[in-house]
């Protein structure tokens, strides 16, 4: 199961298409999860296919775009985020949870599970559901961020979501990294394949930095309908253009990184 916490932030596809934007645009090195995780599984085009968390679904649309013939299945805890999905021709959309995915055993031949795993409550049931419901000679796909991910602009938000008395009780907190993921995966599968990506976001602007970092709001409990969103916004933007005015000519510039971590079943 998810938290109402994050059930709220991805009801609203918008910060998610915000953030995606910002690390396609601003990234210092070219920055793709996707085809890291189709380079990994190395698909043939016919297989049946399932992303778990699959967001606003670009994922399934990038493979029924390039032409995959196989069936795909699009699981998600958003109502958006399957609208989204059901909306792709040839894509199954299932409202679930991960912990609890409504197919029977050795259903796909993959599962891909990209940037959601962290989101899960219990990651382990979510990994043994993901071989439970593969087929014997498939393959799982794992995306998960490195460890305090964008650290100069999490913290940043922090601290003005602290100055309104957001506590850190109230934010997200990462339950399973690049660091933690690998051995979770052996346990599970028994081996697993690392494809390690190290990257960095830079700013040379105030704008796309302020966008960003609202984008990351909700996961630092400041709600879309929090009371004191705007005066939060309005206090770390007007600290993010200062930071600029005083370092003319520097680029602010955040470490970020992910793994794909995959699995035979």
């Amino acid at each position: 199961m998810s938290s109402p916490r994050l059930e709220v932030e991805y009801a609203d596809p918008t910060p998610l298409q915000a953030r995606i934007d910002t690390h396609r645009k601003y990234s210092e090195k070219p920055d793709d999860p996707g085809t890291d995780v189709l380079a990994a599984i190395e698909l043939t085009g016919t297989e049946h296919l399932a992303d778990i968390g699959c967001g606003d679904a670009r994922f399934l649309a990038n493979l029924a775009a390039r032409g995959h013939h196989g069936p795909l299945v699009g699981i998600d805890t958003s109502p958006a985020m399957v609208a989204a999905a059901a909306a792709i021709p040839g894509v199954q959309a299932v409202l679930a949870y991960a912990e609890q995915i409504p197919f029977d055993d050795n259903t796909f031949d993959v599962v891909t599970a990209r940037h959601m795993l962290y989101h899960v409550p219990d990651p382990r049931a979510a990994l043994a559901e993901f071989r439970r419901t593969t087929k014997p000679g498939g393959a799982v796909a794992v995306v998960v961020n490195h460890p305090h991910t964008c650290p100069r602009t999490t913290e940043l938000i922090a601290a003005h979501a602290g100055s309104y008395g957001i506590t850190t009780t109230e934010a997200f907190t990462a339950t399973v990294d690049s660091d933690t993921l690998p051995a979770m995966m052996i346990d599970t599968f028994g081996t697993v394949r690392i494809h390690r990506s190290d990257n960095a976001l830079v700013f040379d602007a105030a704008a796309p930095l302020i966008r960003f970092a609202e984008a990351l709001f909700g996961f630092h409990g400041v709600t879309p309908d929090h009371p004191q969103r705007q005066a939060i916004l309005t206090d770390m933007s007007e600290d993010i253009e200062d930071w600029f005015a005083h370092h003319p000519g520097q680029s602010w510039r955040d470490p970020k990184g992910y793994i794909v971590a995959t699995a035979a079943t």
